[in-house]
């Protein structure tokens, strides 16, 4: 059975995985995306978070960051500028993942699970929680609610 692209489903068909790059796309086009926040068949297997670059992104990450940082949810969100990528990739998760990711343990092993230690599972099982009403968030702020998605724009 093939897939059907997130871009062409109704918001009711989104699933919890999908739905920030369902919501963001809304913004603009992907030049790349991490479609998918976390692994469903193993929810800890690395904390949520969405893996995006617009195409033509410009101001827009400022508004974007500015927005999740507001965002009252059981955690608190960050968006910054990925260090270990060739492009600027641009990250939303849990703001206690991107700490953890700063420090000298992480860097030993590239471990967050090492790092956040028996915050790990709770971080994981919450942060998915947050994702709806964080997309909701995302939507009101940028008054989303019955955009479509931007396609992605062919070079």
């Amino acid at each position: 059975m093939e897939r059907k692209s997130f871009y062409f489903k109704d918001s009711s068909e989104i699933n919890r995985t999908e739905k920030m790059a369902y919501t963001i796309s809304k913004l603009g086009s992907f030049e790349w995306v991490r479609f998918s926040m976390y692994f469903e068949d193993n929810i800890y297997e690395s904390p949520p978070g969405f893996f995006f670059r617009f195409a033509n992104g410009g101001e827009l990450y400022g508004k974007l960051e500015e927005c999740i940082r507001a965002f009252d949810g059981k955690l608190n969100w960050s968006m910054y500028v990925s260090n270990n990528t060739r492009h600027k990739n641009y990250i939303i998760e849990p703001t206690e993942v991107c700490m953890a990711k700063t420090t000298e343990k992480f860097y030993e092993h590239y471990n967050v699970g090492e790092v956040l230690k028996e915050r790990y599972n709770y971080i994981c099982e919450t942060a998915i929680e947050d994702i709806e009403p964080l997309c909701k968030h995302i939507e009101n702020w940028f008054h989303l609610e019955n955009e479509r998605p931007v396609l992605p724009e062919i070079p």
